[in-house]
């Protein structure tokens, strides 16, 4: 008899959305080169900042108005980014909270789901990943492996915003998106395998 289990996809979809991660770079690298082209021209890192930050704000919105469908996600990277824009005002010109935007989104949501594993009541990651007949034990995993890496992910961007001048953090930054994005796709993508091979 096969196990429903032996249906799990490693990585849902993945391999078969090519479009999605080239959009995905696209949204990462854009920012980067925008910023390179701006910031000789402007008077600040953090109006520089402010102006590449805006490119995935205004594509995200673009996009939700073709489609006339809002995504969630852009949805909350557009009200993070404005907010960090107010305060980086109301900070008298700072650029950390442009540079902490999207670090403080995936610091948040990594919490909710690392606390939501610790008192017992994990957020359903099974379902939002089709893997069938999830159990609270999966959910309970997958929300620590992926709670853990969005707070790394978080860490890691304020260690170097605090670290490193503007142009330098802008560069590291996508280097630390791009490095906790393969490595936390691994983890589960091996933790996806092993409950396949079950």
């Amino acid at each position: 008899m096969t196990s429903h289990t032996e249906s799990i996809e490693v990585m849902p979809g993945l391999s078969h959305n090519r479009a999605a991660l080239r959009r995905t770079a696209l949204i990462m690298l854009a920012p980067l080169l925008a910023y390179a082209v701006v910031r000789p021209l402007v008077g600040s890192d953090s109006l520089a900042l402010g102006i590449a930050g805006a490119i995935p704000v205004v594509y995200s919105i673009v996009l939700a108005a073709v489609r006339r469908r809002i995504d969630p996600l852009a949805l909350l990277t557009a009200i993070g980014f404005s907010l960090a824009c107010l305060a980086s005002v109301l900070a008298g010109g700072s650029s950390l909270p442009l540079k902490l935007h999207e670090a403080a989104i995936t610091f948040g949501i990594g919490l909710v789901m690392l606390v939501a594993v610790v008192i017992g009541r994990p957020l359903p990651a099974g379902r939002l990943l089709r893997v069938p007949s999830a159990t609270r034990a999966i959910d309970s995993a997958l929300g620590a492996i992926i709670g853990g890496f969005l707070v790394l992910h978080a860490l890691l961007h304020l260690a170097l915003a605090v670290s490193l001048s503007t142009g330098s953090y802008v560069v590291g930054s996508r280097v630390v998106d791009w490095g906790t994005l393969a490595i936390g796709a691994l983890g589960l993508s091996a933790y996806l395998r092993r409950l396949r091979e079950r």
